[in-house]
């Protein structure tokens, strides 16, 4: 004898899942059979009977409904691939008409932007005109006010060097050649000094030769 607790409860559920089976099973079968009795056998037995009594018309019957039925498959067929067909147009065409929209408004919103970055662009532009127009009259002004009449003339070359580019040199190649020149001239005047200024010893043998 088995005590196993787990394998009484799988072995209690498996009787009580056939039980139910088998339940279920005679249940379906009183219903076929009850179906037989009243609606399946006397149907059969009075078309029976009709293809006996009436045995022409109940084969011209027959050949049109099977005829009817081989017929209607091809309609029924063509009824179901225009439905088809008509949802699927349908849903092309829909999907055709949101993407047009959608590109018409992706359109109209880009115009919009480009209009609004190139007003941006035109205020902007301007802004600046009018700020360096200003900037130049206060400069001009000053000019004027410090050095008078002549202010003009040194106002239009730094507006001119402003506006125009110059070659910048490197940091320090100006020093380098004013220092340079300056050398070069210390070192000249240098020897012009000892040149002209007669030394101790040249002045002794000069003495020394007179004598």
């Amino acid at each position: 004898m088995d005590d196993n607790p787990g394998v009484n409860s799988l072995t209690a559920g498996l009787d009580e899942l056939a039980s139910y089976l088998e339940g279920s099973t005679l249940v379906v079968q009183a219903y076929t059979d009850i179906i037989e009795r009243k609606y399946a056998r006397p149907a059969l037995d009075k078309i029976s009977r009709y293809f006996q009594g009436q045995p022409l018309t109940m084969t011209w019957v027959t050949i049109t409904l099977t005829l009817f039925a081989g017929l209607s498959i091809l309609p029924v067929l063509s009824f179901i691939g225009l439905s088809i067909f008509a949802l699927c147009s349908s849903m092309s065409i829909a999907l055709a008409f949101a993407f047009a929209a959608v590109v018409a408004l992706e359109t109209m919103f880009a115009t919009v932007l480009l209009l609004v970055l190139g007003g941006l662009l035109f205020f902007s532009f301007v802004v600046t005109t009018f700020g360096a127009m200003a900037y130049l009259t206060f400069r001009l002004v000053q000019h004027l006010q410090i050095h008078g009449r002549f202010g003009i003339a040194e106002w239009a070359q730094k507006t001119k060097q402003h506006f125009t580019s110059v070659s910048v040199k490197p940091e320090g190649s100006d020093d380098l050649d004013e220092s340079g020149v300056l050398i070069a001239h210390e070192a000249n005047d240098t020897v012009k000094r000892e040149n002209l200024s007669p030394s101790p010893s040249r002045s002794l043998v000069e003495s020394s030769g007179s004598l």
